[in-house]
């Protein structure tokens, strides 16, 4: 049977959806490439013109659970997620919004906006996620059962309030996400780890925030101050109580214009990270420092500085890194860019959370640390509606994640993953196509190589991180009111550790979604529809073909 836990919460934190971004806190904000978002209906009578390509400079954003998360209605994968996703596309100021599916696949999205003029900004979010199917292992030991249910259950709520002053806007946000889910993995029999009970995780954040918002002043400036805790249930081994880590995090950017052209900027964070119930584990902090200078004309732009990490009770007390970005529209059509850059990265609970659910529990992570990471690319928009881009780069990286199985003492796998900190470098390469007919037809392909080596000489390859990964979707509005979508997604050359390689992902989906007024709408999917079986990691099989209906209400 299935249990679910329905958390009702009222908070009323306040938030500041901050624009800028955060350069001592980059991460890769990728948004999906399938969501249940409707657009609103409005009638078309003729065939839509052909439009102009136009280039959007993908911006390198930090987030922590700011925004309503526009929860994927495909249930294959239920990955980990995090509270940083994209803001929904939603002019109203309310939205509800729910699918179920095989599986016992449950989706669910709402949200209002309390308050909603030019100083005053409030707004709450919720978000449901949950599954209970039966599995079917993809390889056999003698003894045990050949499936088992795959449980999980997230449930997420955000709140956030602005204020804004003449020249100054000051906020605070807060959120609370839970998650409920089984170690359903194959293991071995009589191993003495968390593959029987279930684990719950409680997670809390606040976050105030100040920054100043005339465009025009002598010195901008934002500054924030936050708390995170994330807390285990239970830990590695059955009877231990789980763990929990803090995090407090401050910091501020400063940014002084020298003319219209150029400035110069100085951004730094402090973070102290502390866990409870951890006897192994002794608190550590980080202070970084990144000073730069940018210039920029109509087809120039420049942003040259250094990174600086200064750890305290962490390994390697000082620690640098380039931070140099490069971009050049050497004619209309076609765009140069390179960067290099790097750091050192703290690996909390909460950061690498978002890449897996299913780690040890009581084991703290090694923080990473890159000396460079060069990259370049091109882009050419030479065709009307159609972009064509291609990039390389090489990664060096000290203490680089890889998702390995965990081990008892004589040798016998649990079936939990631990990150593995190595130390290695990487040669990337990736192409991606894009096209738009007006808003008749859409598509995008994408295709991205990546070989992670030792420092040894030995290839380093996990189920998370892919030699090959790529995708293509395509959409079809043959109406306002319907959307068609079909999409593949793959990934290559995977490997569980010395348990060696598993099964590569190659997932097809379709869907259909239809408006029946601006405020109302249908949708249906079909994921997996080639029923492909794979391992999530080893010995956690990924669910098969799966089906999901849901509405969508704007209000």
């Amino acid at each position: 049977m299935k249990r679910f836990s329905f958390l009702t919460i009222l908070i009323i934190p306040f938030a500041l959806s901050a624009q800028q971004a955060d350069s001592l806190r980059r991460e890769v904000t990728i948004e999906k490439d399938f969501t249940p978002i409707v657009r609103d209906a409005s009638k078309i009578n003729t065939l839509p013109e052909v439009e102009a390509p136009t280039v959007t400079r993908q911006s390198i954003q930090y987030s922590d659970w700011t925004v309503p998360a526009p929860l994927e209605a495909r249930a294959v994968l239920l990955p980990a997620g995090g509270f940083g996703d994209p803001a929904r596309e939603n002019l109203k100021r309310g939205y509800f919004d729910f699918g179920l599916g095989n599986y016992w696949n449950m989706v669910g999205n709402a949200g209002y906006r309390i308050l909603q003029s030019e100083k005053d900004q409030l707004g709450v979010w919720l978000q449901h996620r949950s599954t209970c199917g039966s599995v079917d292992y993809n390889q056999t030991l003698p003894g045990y059962e050949t499936s088992r249910t795959m449980r999980q259950l997230e449930e997420r709520v955000v709140a956030d309030y602005r204020h804004s002053f003449e020249k100054l806007d000051l906020g605070i946000r807060g959120g609370y996400r839970y998650d409920s889910f089984n170690y359903y993995g194959l293991r071995f029999p009589g191993v003495q780890g968390i593959a029987s009970p279930g684990q719950e995780i409680n997670r809390f954040f606040l976050k105030s925030r100040i920054a100043s918002s005339n465009p025009d002043a002598q010195l901008r400036y934002s500054a924030s101050l936050a708390y995170y805790r994330y807390g285990y249930q239970r830990g590695y081994l059955q009877g231990d109580k789980g763990a929990a880590e803090n995090v407090v995090a401050a910091d501020f950017a400063l940014v002084a214009p020298i003319d219209p052209s150029s400035d110069i900027a100085l951004d730094g964070v402090f973070d102290y990270v502390g866990y409870n119930r951890l006897p192994s584990a002794s608190g550590y902090g980080m202070l970084s420092l990144n000073p730069r200078y940018s210039w920029h004309n109509d087809r120039v732009s420049l942003s040259a500085g250094v990174k600086a990490d200064i750890s305290f009770n962490n390994g390697t007390i000082f620690r640098f890194a380039p931070d140099v970005r490069f971009d050049w529209t050497i004619v209309p059509d076609l765009q140069f860019y390179t960067l290099l850059t790097g750091g050192k990265q703290l690996n909390t609970w909460h950061r690498v959370s978002a890449r897996t659910l299913y780690f040890n529990p009581s084991a703290v992570v090694d923080n990473s640390y890159t000396p460079l990471d060069a990259r370049l690319g091109l882009r050419v928009n030479a065709l009307r509606g159609f972009s064509i881009g291609i990039s390389g780069g090489y990664e060096i990286g000290k203490n680089v994640l890889f998702l390995e199985p965990e081990q008892t003492v004589n040798g016998q796998f649990t079936g939990v993953s631990r990150f593995w900190g190595i130390d290695a470098y990487a040669w990337k390469a990736g192409l991606d196509l894009s096209y738009r007919y007006g808003t008749l037809w859409e598509a995008s392909a994408r295709v991205d190589y990546c070989r992670w080596t030792t420092t040894g000489g030995g290839q380093v390859v996990s189920y998370d991180r892919p030699q090959w990964q790529g995708g293509v979707n395509v959409r079809y509005n043959p109406l306002a009111e319907l959307s068609l979508e079909a999409g593949y997604d793959f990934a290559a050359v995977r490997k569980y550790g010395v348990l060696g390689a598993i099964p590569d992902m190659h997932l097809v989906h379709v869907k259909a979604s239809y408006a029946f007024t601006s405020w109302f709408s249908l949708y249906g999917l079909t994921d997996n529809l080639l029923n492909r079986k794979y391992d999530i990691a080893y010995g956690m099989p990924a669910q098969g073909i799966s089906f999901m209906f849901g509405v969508d209400f704007k209000f």
